[in-house]
């Protein structure tokens, strides 16, 4: 049994090892998709998206606690949904293009079905 284990934990130890020399120019073999760039700005796109949502919650709890008027709340509150807005439609022409014809569903229509 224990010789299994070595036998296992060698050969992922030789597949860690020997994987660098599979890649061509420090990216995947030709067998991995080619835009990479594009996933990694898709990556940086959801980030910030997720920083805007988080900076908006933060502008909603500073109302409610007073820290800020509410002039300066809708002034905000419109900045940040603007650029949330930006970030989605960049999201969306990022993404990889859906099959036409079938409408993309939200999470909660998919459990109630």
């Amino acid at each position: 049994m224990a010789a299994v284990i070595a036998l296992g934990i060698a050969a992922a130890v030789v597949a860690f090892v020997v994987a660098p020399f599979f890649r061509v120019n420090g990216r995947p073999s030709p067998a991995a998709p080619e835009d990479a760039d594009t996933f990694e700005a898709l990556g940086e796109l959801l980030a910030e998206k997720e920083t805007t949502y988080a900076a908006i919650e933060e502008l909603d709890f500073d109302l409610k606690s007073g820290k800020i008027s509410a002039e300066d709340y809708g002034a905000l509150r419109q900045r940040y949904e603007i650029h949330a807005a930006t970030l989605l439609q960049r999201i969306d022409e990022q993404q990889p293009s859906r099959q036409p014809g079938k409408p993309r569903t939200a999470r909660r229509e998919k459990q109630k079905g």
